[in-house]
């Protein structure tokens, strides 16, 4: 129901178009000379109207370009968040908005500190008022970001006067940027997509706005101060309270139930924020309890604090409540034609209906639910009812006439692992193959309900007893294998080799089980290069290397590696749809996510979700950070949606590597789950326990060969206990340790020696021969020893070749033996002793579990006896207490693991994984994914909705689109961060950093200063690169290139572009009205503390800015010195007027009133005041942190202040020189005006505000990193097409085993 005003028009078009109907106002004018056909980064202006009778000392808002969304950001006691929001606010709302802010959610002025916490990647901060300690208990709630408050502050004021109230106007336009939304997937490679750059599904661009009344005045402390009402209660009680705060009852039927909040005293007080809801009975009538009583719900903003924030739908009774959100409160739309730029009239508008201002602006009424501009809500509330009433029949009525809901197909999920679960073998006499499911969580069982629930494919390679000789072989396996739902891959045997036994076993298998560079030099770990089948290393020893680690071969390995995990990627995405999840297991394919997300972008379409499982340890980061593909195989695992682990140890060392690694720190999820960002998502860290499948042990403990092997074994040693191990015949499954202290046992415990027997079981696979050769060697030479001494009866040790060993065998041991004794030196989750929990049942004594504190059981079986195999001490004394431990802790202990082990097996475990994968991408507003549920807006909240439609407006920058504005534009001003935008920076966190922040700054790549200094030499451009470092850093990496501007210490000082042959520089600054000299005098006092205390830190100096760099330290410790440093600084400075920023691993020290968007809009007014005020008509602004959100903000400032209300334009700080030498009276920066009317009115306006990296932002659009950058600066120099973007090392190596 409102216009939008032209572009730079100085009286607003008033002619009838037929087309529309009615009075409007185009943005900007249809009369274009340019040849530019793109709308993307279009400007917008959009003017807004609304009756509204307000009591004195109130005032209208409305929202601006975002809808504010505090969903993210609530918690328990605070569902929507808003509680956070004003207590960061609400004490100083009165507080005048200093220049170049926005201002506060009511007007306020700068936070004090912005706080990079544990999120270097994110470019999030923390504010905290002046004054306070953040590590206070008070800032838990006071000071914590809230990621959606910049959305509530960027809301526009609005106003009025004796003439035109209760008519409020936005004092100045909201600022919109038209965008190439897009209801299909994003590839990753959108930046390079010639032809797809302006192919819209839609015409409509799409504004949804709120209008809310503040009132700053408001003392209202209470946290929870919501006043309630009856829907009964007498008229003139309320007006009595509503005459206590000044409000006349005239004001009530205006506002339709304005909520009130009631103070300690009992009395009532007008609310901070009250936001509109024309439809409160409609929506108590959809929840209306079992009594069907309703009352009268309000939402409120009390005090410095935003109150309940609930509305109750409450009987007599006080039955039941219900809470409801900010962001599902309804919501207005303007659609706007992005092709004409003009607003669209809506089927129901009548002209005759319509009301305007004198300036031709449709007026909104508050909470008026017949205007036009509740269209789209209603609309889509009614869509979402009928929804619910559809799901809610089918729910009831199984044999509705509505099965075609329930025939929907069933979601298809594809299991890919390197083996497929399955046993294959050959008819010798006949030459038929034949396959049966394997003995494996991952196998098909009966009466699955994962499998009644899902439609399941597998897809692997498979071993066979037999060899495949020939492609009729082959093609035998893929028929036979097809009939079990499985899809099966074959290699070369040369390529299987080196991945599997190559670089999965001598690598990767030693490196996630805490295996270092130091430990392959024992002769347990010395590489099998005979285990890759080469023919240059024959005899599997180490005497033909130079190294153990022999680094020639390992790049082989690598390469085989990338070539199967590019085939299986290349195979599943030839089978997947829409919406069919991917689950991949282990190691072997753990680059597998990121191919297959590269191959899915290939076609332009990201169809899966992922899910990454590892079924073995994760290292500690100083081990996993020594293979030379550590970085490349993390980032492989995190292009899944769920990265998931068996226990907590092995998900916290891959946090930890993901953080020392790539600098990737990682927060708490709803529901106990963790997340890490990760190129603009959240990848979710899950840990889940599987145990045995209890229909199949239970059984097989009814077979015939379990019973009698279980009486044979009791026969063989009778009056002995029995001890079991079954272990594989590895160095880390501690076998041998496990030997030593038996025979040690026997030793100190003579006693024993006729009561005890071992009954040790070695399992030989063959993955990993010279390994199990020695370990073999090694094992028979204690059992030799032992034997030799004590006698044969104390040891029964046998050798199984196979993974292993019949499960018939292993239960009758089990049912036999008295107690399991696991060694495991290093080890992931072992399922035996989980078995033989279960097999304990209906025992007269259960059988107790010695379990090593470093395998995978140790964390999930509370009743086993825990040990460190090292000690052996300790592990005699545990080994002699479940020996002679009483039955009644025996049933105790059995009775701890019992229930867990006979309740989790497979299926539930894989139906728990997948509600995390769907519960976590719904929560997370997945919008890339286009499945079904988000193809349909039916079923979404409001917030969901809102918060999907704002996700399809936050595309990645094309290229195309920039181009050709920029092509059609002549006076441009291009503004570009520098560290993290043009230089590719290593994230804070990351431990080992190639580069580091030293004195001296590092220069961009030689094709981007190239493209600056084409860019620069351009007189129809404006180029400047704001940098946060000192100017002497910044002059010095990029100071030479003539035509560029310069601005350094976040803007505080700025030096106008080089002349061309000038070799030296003029530099200005900002007066921002600080005694600096003070200032550095207490900050440097503290610093140097911190700085002695904290290795590899510095000071660094700059104008109106001193540092402390952190960057080069330990990321843990550096951040939590940073964390306390910032707690003296903010008590020492208090009586300055500074703030603190602690981003890029540096805690800086500035002014307050010094953000990057002052130099910014400095620029912006300078540029449109040249040549009779020519006005600017191309904008490219890109920054990648928080520091750069005021450089986007101050593009859409610099836009709406022009021919607007000037009365509250606030100038720019005046100019002072430092460099030696006399200005020129015509120096161009200098040229700013107080009132500036341009003359480019009738002209489109380009704004592209670009985010280097996605994520929460003011920019309209988002580039992955700075060879987009780059990337995109070559192409507007050269038009030519360059790519810094690095190419897969898979791909570079592809062809050495095709």
């Amino acid at each position: 129901g409102s216009l939008g005003r032209a572009w730079g028009s100085s009286a607003f078009l008033h002619e009838t178009t037929d087309s529309i109907g009615y009075r409007q106002q185009l943005e900007p004018t249809m009369e274009d000379n340019s040849t530019n056909n793109s709308t993307v980064g279009r400007v917008v202006r959009v003017h807004l109207a609304c009756r509204a009778h307000l009591p004195i000392g109130s005032s209208l808002r409305v929202t601006g370009s975002h809808l504010w969304d505090p969903s993210e950001s609530g918690s328990a006691s605070d569902m929507s968040g808003a509680r956070r929001v004003v207590a960061i606010t609400g004490r100083d709302a009165y507080t005048a908005g200093d220049s170049g802010f926005a201002g506060g959610s009511l007007g306020i002025g700068a936070p004090n500190v912005v706080n990079e916490v544990e999120a270097a990647a994110s470019g999030e901060g923390t504010m905290t008022p002046m004054g306070r300690n953040v590590a206070s208990p008070e800032n838990a709630l006071i000071g914590v970001h809230d990621s959606h408050a910049p959305y509530y502050v960027s809301s526009v004021e609005m106003v009025t006067s004796p003439d035109t109230y209760p008519i409020w106007r936005t004092r100045r336009p909201v600022v919109l940027v038209l965008t190439d939304k897009k209801s299909k997937r994003e590839s990753v490679d959108d930046m390079d997509d010639d032809d797809n750059d302006d192919d819209n599904d839609s015409t409509v661009f799409q504004h949804n706005y709120r209008y809310l009344v503040v009132t700053p005045g408001s003392e209202t402390d209470s946290a929870h101060g919501l006043g309630r009402f009856d829907s009964d209660s007498d008229m003139d009680d309320i007006n009595n309270l509503l005459n206590k705060t000044k409000i006349s009852s005239g004001s009530l039927s205006a506002l339709n139930n304005f909520p009130l909040t009631s103070n300690d005293s009992g009395g009532a007080e007008f609310p901070v924020a009250l936001w509109e809801n024309p439809f409160l009975s409609e929506q108590a009538d959809d929840d209306v309890m079992e009594d069907s009583t309703r009352e009268m719900s309000t939402y409120s903003a009390s005090g410095s604090s935003f109150g309940a924030l609930t509305a109750s739908v409450m009987g007599n009774s006080q039955r039941g409540k219900r809470q409801i959100v900010l962001e599902d409160l309804p919501y207005r739309t303007l659609n706007i034609d992005i092709n004409t730029a003009s607003f669209v009239r809506s089927e129901n508008m009548d002209k005759d209906t319509l009301e305007f201002t004198d300036d031709g602006v449709i007026i909104d009424n508050w909470n008026g639910h017949n205007d036009v501009t509740f269209d789209a809500y209603r609309l889509r509330e009614g869509l979402r009812k009928a929804y619910q009433e559809r799901a809610t029949d089918i729910a009831a009525d199984g044999d509705s006439d509505m099965v075609i809901d329930t025939q929907k197909p069933r979601k298809r999920i594809f299991i890919v692992c390197y083996h497929l679960p399955v046993i294959v073998s050959k008819d010798p006499e006949t030459g038929e193959w034949m396959a049966c499911w394997a003995e494996s969580i991952l196998a098909r069982t009966a009466n699955s309900a994962f499998v009644s629930s899902f439609d399941p494919h597998w897809v692997g390679t498979c071993t066979t007893s037999s060899p495949i000789e020939n492609e009729v072989d082959r093609q035998a396996l893929r028929t036979l294998l097809a009939s079990m739902d499985c899809t099966v891959l074959f290699f070369d045997e040369k390529v299987r080799d080196a991945h599997y036994k190559g670089f999965c076993k001598q690598v990767l298998w030693m490196v996630f089980h805490h295996v270092d560079l130091l430990d392959s030099r024992d002769p347990a770990f010395g590489m099998d290069f005979n285990a890759t089948s080469t023919e240059k290393y024959t005899d599997g020893t180490l005497l033909d290397l130079e190294s153990p680690w022999d680094q020639r071969q390992i790049v082989k390995w690598w390469e085989a590696f990338n070539l199967v995990n590019r085939t299986f990627a290349v195979e599943v995405t030839k089978m997947v749809q829409p919406d069919d999840v991917v689950w991949v297991h282990d190691y072997h394919l753990s680059l597998l996510p990121r191919m297959m997300s590269e191959e899915e972008a290939k076609i332009g379409s990201r169809l899966t979700k992922k899910i990454f499982y590892l079924h073995i340890p994760f290292p500690v980061s100083m081990i996993f950070k020594e293979i030379e593909f550590g970085a490349t195989v993390l980032e492989g695992i995190l292009h899944a949606d769920i990265v998931g682990f068996h226990g907590f140890t092995d998900a916290r060392h891959f946090l930890s590597s993901a953080k020392r690694i790539l600098g990737l720190s990682h927060d708490s999820l709803e529901g106990g789950l963790l997340g890490v960002k990760y190129k603009g998502r959240t990848v979710v860290v899950t840990m889940s326990s599987v145990s045995v499948e209890p229909e199949m042990v239970d059984a097989v403990m009814d077979f015939p060969t379990t019973i009698s092997g279980a009486a044979e074994l009791k026969s063989k040693h009778s009056g002995r206990a029995i001890i079991a191990g079954v272990d594989v015949a590895q160095y880390l499954s501690g076998v041998s340790l496990k030997l030593a202290t038996y025979g040690r046992l026997l030793q100190d415990s003579p006693s024993w020696r006729d009561k005890l027997v071992l009954v040790q079981r070695c399992l030989i696979p063959g993955a990993r021969r010279l390994d199990e050769a020695r370990t073999i060697r090694e094992i028979r030479g204690i059992v030799s020893q032992i034997k030799s001494k004590y006698g044969d009866g104390v040891i029964d040790y046998e050798e199984v070749y196979g993974s292993s060993m019949p499960i018939d065998q292993r239960v009758a041991l089990w049912r036999a033996a008295d107690c399991l004794f696991s060694a495991d030196v290093r080890g992931g989750l072992n399922m035996m002793p989980l078995e033989f929990v279960f097999a304990q049942k209906g025992k007269d004594s259960p059988g107790i579990v010695i379990a090593s504190e470093f395998s995978g059981v140790f964390s999930i079986l509370n009743g086993a006896l825990r040990i460190s195999p090292y000690d052996m001490k300790l592990t005699l004394a545990t080994v002699d207490r479940a020996l002679t431990m009483s039955k009644q802790e025996r049933e105790g202990r059995h009775l701890r693991d019992i229930d867990f082990v006979s309740s989790s097996g497979s299926d539930k475990w894989i139906q728990g994984v997948l509600r995390d994968l769907f519960d976590q991408t719904e929560s997370l507003g997945d919008g890339e994914i286009d499945s079904e549920e988000n193809r349909s807006s039916e079923g979404k909240s409001v917030g969901a909705f809102l918060a999907t439609a704002q996700e399809e407006q936050f595309t990645r920058l094309r290229s195309k689109s920039v181009i050709s504005a920029y092509k059609s534009t002549s006076k441009r001003v291009i503004v570009l961060d520098f560290n993290g935008t043009i230089v590719l920076k290593q994230a804070v966190d990351s431990y080992l950093k190639r580069d580091s922040a030293g004195s001296t700054m590092d220069a961009p790549p030689t094709d981007v200063i190239n493209s600056l200094r084409v860019l620069c030499a351009d007189p129809k451009n404006t180029v400047f690169v704001v940098s946060g470092d000192n100017k002497e850093n910044v002059e010095q990496a990029i100071g030479h290139i003539p035509g560029l501007g310069l601005a350094a210490s976040n803007g505080s000082c700025f030096s106008p572009p080089l002349r061309e042959g000038s070799s030296y520089r003029t530099w200005l600054a900002l007066d921002l009205g600080v005694d600096w000299a003070s200032v550095e005098g207490v900050a440097l006092r503290i610093m140097a503390k911190f700085t002695a205390r904290t290795n590899g830190s510095f000071i660094k100096r700059a104008h109106s800015s001193i540092g402390w760099s952190y960057y080069s330290c330990d990321p843990e410790f550096g951040s939590l010195q940073a964390k306390y440093l910032v707690i003296e600084l903010e008590r020492e400075l208090a009586a300055f007027d500074v703030r603190f920023v602690n981003l890029k691993g540096i805690v800086e020290v500035i002014p307050r009133k010094l953000n990057k968007g002052i130099i910014v809009k400095k620029i912006l007014r300078d540029v449109a005041a040249r040549n009779n005020n020519a006005g600017v008509d191309f904008v490219l602004c890109m920054g990648d942190d928080i520091s750069d959100e005021k450089m986007f903000t101050s593009v859409f400032s610099f836009v709406s202040e022009m021919n607007e209300d000037y009365s509250n334009v606030v100038p720019s700080p005046p100019v002072i020189q430092l460099s030696q030498g006399t200005l020129l009276a015509s120096q161009p920066f200098l040229l700013e005006k107080p009132v500036l009317r341009c003359n480019n009115q009738n002209e489109q306006i380009y704004a592209f505000t670009v985010s280097v990296g996605k994520k929460e932002s003011h920019a309209s659009q988002y580039v992955d990193d700075a060879r987009d950058v780059a990337d995109l600066l070559v192409e507007l120099s050269s038009g030519k097409r360059a790519s810094f973007r690095r190419g897969t090392e898979d791909e570079m190596h592809l062809m050495q085993f095709s």
